[in-house]
């Protein structure tokens, strides 16, 4: 993953130094001293610069979190900071009004990167066959990033929505390019004709020790998750197959997960357990066996919330995601005493969890696919399946009828993806047939306005079903930085 050339991670280096504003808004530097693919394979390999997904609204918008309002009150100068209360709350005005919206920045700057090896990929010297794999990275990174941000920043995909405001298309690093959004259907199919470009690429299957480079089974396990939410459950469930025959892609065993040295408080004393990925380094993370991309919901302040919904919905210490993810006087680590507070942490002190496409993604996918089409037993077998390596003692779901298997589906998903995919599920569930998956989010808080938050006036927050907040606002900078372009979202 070591970038091999100065010119190359000189690139890295201005991208990553920049805002949204310069690289939608201005020209890059042109790629003159790039030569050869391999320093194009290098910015592909960047891998933990493009795998972060620094995401407020999946840590903070969503019934997986919850900020207690004695707990906020009483550690104000301990608890989360306002921009992520402004997330809480589903603010618009404020959440415009922030300096930067690094979500946004990060996956323009995947798509720049991305655009920067198809612009210089042709005319830069190597074999055929390298020139095809890099072609492939970088078209299922742009892919990837622009389905991220439609599914922030967009309605949620429906076909009634497909003439509903999209993204800047980028499909170059050519400064000529119109800002204006492309409706959500043009891109959707640009999304899609991406990831059939990466199905090209000659690499059967995943790469253990280089996860992010792209094969055919990387894209066929997106694809599943593709057509899972524009509900086509047949190919969803065909893709999650064809993935699920990776024989490099395998399930963690959570019975095998070991316990690192506890952390230890004093005044008053508490041992936490806390398990060995809690310290690992990007390296491993990125060796995580169940990854066919390595993709990871971040937040740099260490602390996914769980809310009281989210922690019911598991079996207790038998369920080993609940025994090694959630840290049950978690909040010890900010100095926060009373009252207790849970803290989920899956990798790196609590910054990273699992986003990017899974073998246990996959065995969900395949599961709802055949759920939503009557066959409950058949998704009772891929949900089961995927528990047998979850508990210390196994137990079998079963489901009579559709309903039941819907409803144990989306519980086990619910449970093995907490935070990463549930902003992106309540919004799919919102616009399909089916009213039985709806989620209405209710905070119980206080007021909140730009100078901060007033404890001493309670208020509450509704997201409703099929709200238009579903659509994450543009942050003011890069609206302004369009010249008038990009436009709003309305609400």
């Amino acid at each position: 993953m070591k970038l091999s050339y100065i010119t190359t991670l000189g690139i890295i280096l201005m991208l990553s130094g920049t805002g949204c504003k310069r690289f939608l808004e201005q020209e890059p530097t042109r790629q003159t001293s790039i030569k050869n693919v391999d320093q194009l394979q290098a910015l592909v390999d960047n891998s933990p610069a493009l795998c972060d997904e620094p995401n407020n609204t999946a840590v903070f918008s969503t019934d997986d979190t919850e900020i207690p309002a004695d707990f906020y009150k009483n550690n104000v100068n301990r608890a989360h900071a306002l921009a992520s209360i402004f997330y809480y709350v589903f603010d618009v005005d404020m959440i415009v009004g922030e300096p930067a919206d690094n979500f946004w920045s990060r996956e323009y700057r995947n798509i720049f990167t991305a655009n920067t090896v198809l612009d210089n990929v042709e005319m830069a010297a190597g074999s055929a066959t390298d020139k095809a794999m890099v072609k492939a990275d970088a078209h299922f990174l742009r892919a990837y990033s622009y389905w991220m941000l439609a599914n922030y920043y967009c309605l949620p995909y429906s076909s009634a929505n497909l003439a509903t405001p999209g993204l800047p298309l980028k499909k170059t690093s050519n400064v000529e390019e119109s800002l204006k959004r492309s409706s959500l259907g043009e891109v959707y199919q640009f999304i899609l004709d991406d990831l059939n470009e990466a199905m090209k690429v000659n690499r059967e299957d995943v790469d253990a020790s280089k996860r992010w480079r792209v094969t055919r089974k990387t894209v066929e396990a997106m694809l599943s998750r593709y057509y899972l939410f524009t509900e086509d459950y047949p190919k969803s469930l065909e893709y999650a197959n064809r993935a699920l025959s990776s024989t490099s892609v395998v399930l963690k065993d959570y019975k095998t997960i070991i316990a690192s040295p506890p952390i230890v408080y004093n005044n008053p004393t508490a041992s936490l357990e806390i398990p060995e990925m809690y310290n690992w380094s990007n390296l491993q993370t990125l060796q995580w066996p169940e990854l066919y991309y390595p993709r990871y919901t971040n937040t740099p302040g260490q602390w996914f919330q769980p809310s009281e919904s989210l922690l019911q919905m598991y079996e207790g210490q038998n369920d080993l995601r609940y025994k090694w993810f959630v840290i049950e006087n978690g909040g010890r680590r900010f100095s926060v005493i009373s009252p207790i507070a849970f803290r989920y942490s899956q990798f790196s002190d609590g910054r990273q969890i699992i986003s990017g496409p899974s073998r246990a993604e996959m065995l969900l996918n395949k599961a709802e696919a055949l759920a939503r089409t009557g066959k409950p037993g058949e998704a009772m077998n891929a949900v089961n399946e995927l528990r047998a390596a979850r508990f210390t003692t196994p137990t079998n779901l079963s489901a009579a009828d559709t309903n039941q298997a819907i409803k144990n589906v989306l519980a086990e998903r619910r449970r093995e993806f907490p935070f990463a995919m549930r902003w992106m599920d309540i919004r799919r569930f919102s616009i399909n047939n089916y009213p039985g998956d709806d989620v209405t989010v209710t905070r119980n808080f206080f007021k909140v306005n730009a100078g901060g938050v007033d404890v001493n006036t309670p208020q509450t927050y509704t997201l409703p079903v099929g709200s238009k907040r579903y659509m994450v606002p543009i942050n003011g900078v890069d609206i302004n930085a369009s010249n008038g372009q990009i436009e709003q979202n309305k609400y």
